[in-house]
């Protein structure tokens, strides 16, 4: 039986279909442009800093990294970079997989089973049928004891799954949020 994670807080972002194509595709293309990295709206920074143990004043302080081991296989580390970007955002910085120095984490990569498109999609709409069918979330656990874990879920609600399980958040039907904090306390 594996060891039970003592989680303190879980900080999730849905991965849109064209964030999925952007960290997917090659990263250069014909006329520059183009993000490689996954936003957090302006809606999830408070969120997001206070999940990083600091304020909204620490913004200035950013570009902050943390290490995470994979969810399943915590051998596996990799660093997690956030930076401030525009327009009161913030960003997960370097995960189109394909650029030289892309620091996606093992987590988000297909060894992990994160879907992939191919090497050569150029567009959206060629991105789309690679995209799960129920959407894509990327998560972070920290636990009680300060370390983090990464992770993804995709796909629609497990049917099974009961409204006080502190995962039902990730699968919220109809317009779905951003992301933000869906689990504060206890432990799995």
């Amino acid at each position: 039986m594996a060891d039970k994670l003592h989680i303190d807080r879980v900080w999730w972002r849905n991965v849109q279909l064209g964030e999925f194509y952007n960290i997917e595709r090659y990263h250069k293309i014909p006329g520059g442009g183009g993000s490689l990295y996954i936003e957090i709206p302006g809606s999830m920074v408070r969120e997001t800093l206070n999940f990083l143990n600091l304020s909204e004043d620490d913004i200035e302080k950013l570009p902050i990294s943390i290490e995470a081991k994979t969810i399943g296989d915590s051998s596996r580390l990799g660093t997690i970079t956030f930076d401030k970007k525009s327009g009161n955002r913030m960003r997960i910085v370097c995960q189109n997989r394909q650029q030289p120095n892309s620091q996606r984490h093992p987590a988000w990569s297909q060894t992990n089973r994160f879907p992939k498109a191919p090497d050569n999609i150029g567009s959206k709409a060629e991105a789309e049928p690679y995209f799960p069918k129920g959407g894509l979330r990327i998560f972070i656990a920290r636990t009680k004891s300060g370390e983090y874990y990464a992770g993804f879920t995709q796909g629609d609600r497990p049917k099974n799954m009961q409204p006080n399980d502190p995962n039902w958040d990730l699968f919220s039907q109809g317009n779905r949020p951003p992301g933000g904090i869906i689990f504060s306390g206890g432990g799995y």
